[in-house]
């Protein structure tokens, strides 16, 4: 079996769990909401305030990392030029005009949602810090899920998505140290 019908063959399956999973009606406005967590606005919001925190407390490590965000978001608009990967045909994904792999919502709310929960378990008290952090955690994991149940996207592209953003949480993190 060749890699490509391997990852086609993933692909239809976890797609038809997906929409198999959650098919009442509520999951239809559930994911249209929480789509919008990893849309690029959202990004640059949560970037924004990461990199004002920074300089209101002349932390060029929280600066840093404010701007890695994007830079890794970038890095999967560059894939996404090399490998002109086709989306999924759907009424959803008909208007995107974009490649499909990797998912940027995915890529995105990873690095994004992945600092602030890193930021969360890192400063807040106790119980609450783990708390709002594996909330926090859940985000890329809901907005992924809502990319295929739109047809945005297959969940390969999902999955590279993830590990896109979570290298670049890894090198913020580790590499960066912003606290």
């Amino acid at each position: 079996m060749s890699v490509r019908s391997t990852i086609r063959n993933f692909d239809s399956h976890i797609t038809t769990w997906v929409h198999t999973t959650f098919s009442q009606d509520f999951w239809r406005n559930f994911f249209g909401v929480t789509t919008a967590l990893g849309d690029p606005i959202t990004i640059i919001v949560i970037t924004g305030c990461i990199m004002a925190v920074g300089l209101y407390y002349g932390s060029m490590r929280m600066l840093f990392s404010g701007i890695a965000i994007p830079i890794t978001v970038g890095a999967g608009a560059l894939i996404k030029l090399l490998v002109e990967r086709a989306r999924p045909i759907s009424e959803y994904s008909a208007n995107l005009g974009t490649f499909s792999f990797p998912s940027g919502h995915s890529t995105g709310s990873m690095v994004a949602f992945g600092l602030l929960a890193y930021f969360a378990f890192m400063k807040l008290p106790g119980v609450w810090g783990i708390v709002v952090a594996c909330v926090l955690f859940m985000v890329p994991i809901v907005v992924g899920v809502s990319r295929v149940y739109l047809s945005a996207h297959y969940p390969s592209d999902v999955l590279a998505g993830w590990l896109l953003g979570l290298i670049g949480l890894l090198i913020i993190i580790f590499g960066i140290r912003p606290l």
